[in-house]
């Protein structure tokens, strides 16, 4: 039996022309989760990360924390099978013709058009991508090519069933990775249905750890979306 630490990773730059870089405020939640590691002592046998820039780097600040320390950090493994679910994609290719069709659409993208620069961006921004998924799930029109929402939560219980291929008997693997995946293994853990799956992605935290058991095809919740080592609540962030 493995225990799977799920990493989201620290916050990117959300709105910004690269939304894949850690925020400077990413950067110290990283490290306040490298440093409690290493004062903890925590011993990790295997270090896997998604493919995205945030992933990554969010993992290269916790294995500095323990090179800091004089600790083993493992080399981590990347496996691109831990990336998000496809939304900016989604959102890009069909907006257009969703607020073209649905008035609630239009709405929300009315209202994002005429909060860019200001303060209320960030919160019409997650409207109108909250409505966009919750379709998307729901499948109430057609993605193409795009990869769906099914088919994302089997790529990342796939990569899972990788990681634990890895373990013998208490082996402790994390896995750095998004809000999505993160959602998926509760999925799997708690049998979740795909609507219930999103709306729980949202409420993942930066840099915040859920951890699971894992024995051949099963998990077993054992923590979810935890942030002890952010000692200031400033430090705490969903997007």
């Amino acid at each position: 039996m493995s225990i799977i630490t799920v990493v989201r990773h620290a916050q990117a730059s959300f709105l910004e022309e690269d939304y894949d870089t850690l925020s400077p405020l990413g950067e110290t939640q990283a490290s306040a989760l490298g440093d409690y590691w290493a004062r903890s002592r925590l011993r990790l046998d295997h270090v896997f990360s998604g493919p995205r820039k945030r992933h990554v780097r969010t993992a290269q600040i916790v294995g500095s924390a323990y090179n800091r320390a004089g600790l083993p950090w493992p080399e981590p493994a990347i496996l691109p099978e831990f990336d998000e679910y496809k939304a900016d994609e989604v959102i890009r290719r069909y907006l257009p013709s969703l607020a073209e069709k649905h008035a609630h659409v239009r709405m929300l993208n009315h209202k994002l058009v005429h909060a860019k620069g200001t303060p209320r961006a960030a919160e019409a921004a997650e409207s109108l991508f909250r409505a966009v998924t919750t379709m998307w799930v729901r499948q109430e029109f057609d993605c193409g090519e795009v990869e769906s929402w099914d088919r994302f939560c089997w790529r990342v219980k796939g990569a899972f069933g990788q990681v634990n291929t890895h373990g013998t008997k208490r082996t402790k693997v994390v896995v750095f990775s998004s809000a999505g995946p993160t959602a998926v293994a509760m999925q799997a853990a708690l049998n979740l249905v795909p609507l219930k799956t999103l709306e729980l992605s949202w409420l993942v935290r930066n840099c915040a750890c859920s951890e699971f058991l894992a024995s051949g095809k099963q998990m077993s919740l054992r923590s979810f979306n935890a942030v002890p080592y952010f000692l200031d609540p400033a430090l705490v962030t969903y997007r």
